[in-house]
């Protein structure tokens, strides 16, 4: 474990000074002022820079730590700064949404806006990995088209994999928000009807992904775009009236 750091700490003065405290220190961490596996100072050199207590100052590492930003250790090892979990974003956008009572045509539209984006920018960016990736996918949920939650699982995937080929990490962390916070309301939709009308689903489906796929591949942007935008709004209509 790295020594501790030497960072400049200003004197708060607001009456909720531990927010100020984990402000700073939550910014200098996201400004790369302090890296991962650095120690922060001692408590009681922050209370000499800050001119605030004790209290204040385990509140604001409290709330750093409840955040991913650190990790508080027992011991002269102290908090040491962490490495930016991605889940941790994706966990509280979700808790977002959830407290708001977003209705789940709402979380739909948005993503078909960014995911249709995404799309056409797959269509730029892709590599021959992405394409490899999809191609699989695509193959397994061909295999698994009379196993709902196996077919279910692979259009995850698919719409994942395709947000990471547009190599723009927010299409990735969002796409994975929305798909977290309808999961289950999808699959009641996908699963209903008799075992024949499922696979006639999963069928269409498939067959929508991979024709998104050819003009990914392809490079055909715009083609891409318009089949997923057909394709999500079809999902929309199902949606109608729920909530998460």
């Amino acid at each position: 474990m790295k020594n501790e750091i030497q960072i400049d700490l200003q004197p708060v003065q607001t009456r909720r000074a531990s927010e100020e405290i984990y402000n700073q220190i939550r910014q200098l961490i996201l400004d790369g002022e302090i890296h991962p596996g650095e120690r922060l100072p001692s408590e009681r050199k922050m209370m000499d820079m800050m001119h605030r207590s004790r209290p204040t100052i385990r509140e604001a590492m409290r709330m750093l730590e409840r955040e991913g930003y650190i990790k508080i250790y027992s011991g002269s090892s102290g908090a040491v700064v962490q490495e930016i979990n991605v889940d941790n974003a994706v966990q509280s956008l979700e808790t977002i949404i959830q407290m708001k009572h977003m209705k789940i045509e709402e979380i739909l539209e948005f993503r078909r806006l960014t995911e249709c984006e995404a799309a056409r920018l797959a269509s730029e960016r892709r590599t021959a990995e992405d394409l490899e990736k999809m191609k699989e996918i695509l193959q397994r949920s061909e295999n698994v088209l009379g196993e709902s939650d196996a077919f279910i699982a692979c259009d995850l995937e698919f719409h994942l994999a395709l947000a990471d080929a547009s190599h723009n990490a927010m299409y990735s962390i969002m796409m994975q928000v929305c798909r977290n916070v309808i999961g289950e309301s999808l699959s009641d939709i996908l699963i209903k009807g008799t075992e024949a009308e499922q696979k006639m689903r999963y069928q269409r489906i498939l067959d929508v992904h991979k024709e998104t796929y050819i003009a990914i591949k392809n490079q055909h942007g715009a083609e891409a775009a318009r089949l997923l935008t057909i394709h999500l709004t079809n999902a929309e209509s199902d949606f109608v009236g729920r909530k998460y």
